[in-house]
């Protein structure tokens, strides 16, 4: 059995093995980020989580995605890629300390979280959400979302080039 040429081209497809490799290190992100909440604070939580991410993220985006773009030495990338990444970590850092640390009753308030935390649990029958991991579920979403297209460009038109 034979893959057909528009699939082929498709699979091989940079964005496409962008996107799929974003997903997975985004569930990486994720599990790491989700384990470690429950043990530090989520400001270190958020760093340790960066740390390990970055590493993966380099890992899979050199070997799998921008498998053409190596005209670059190793140590070139590993910077670029390195502090495009740590922008994104101090952003991340950021974005915890004051949405989920500090002023977390804040946007629990505004978004009505509890209320909402409420009605999930009633509608899935778990007493587990809270405003609170609402509220931290939310921004770290927010942080993924800036996370991947920042990443992206710096990858595509400067580490990777």
């Amino acid at each position: 059995m034979s893959v057909n040429k528009p699939v082929l081209k498709l699979i091989k497809n940079e964005k496409i093995k962008y996107l799929f490799w974003g997903i997975v290190t985004t569930v990486f992100y994720f599990v790491v980020r989700l384990l470690l909440d429950t043990f530090v604070t989520p400001v270190l939580s958020a760093t340790i989580t960066e740390i390990l991410t970055i590493f993966f993220a380099f890992y899979v985006n050199r070997r799998f995605v921008f498998t053409k773009q190596k005209s670059k030495s190793l140590v070139y990338q590993l910077i670029t890629f390195f502090s495009g990444r740590i922008v994104v970590m101090f952003a991340d850092m950021l974005i915890t300390f004051l949405a989920i640390e500090k002023y977390y009753a804040f946007f629990i308030a505004v978004f009505k979280l509890n209320t909402l935390a409420y009605a999930l649990d009633s509608i899935i029958g778990i007493n587990y959400l809270t405003g609170y991991r609402l509220n931290n579920l939310f921004w770290i979403c927010i942080i993924q979302i800036f996370a991947i297209v920042f990443n992206f460009i710096v990858s595509k038109y400067l580490s990777f080039k």
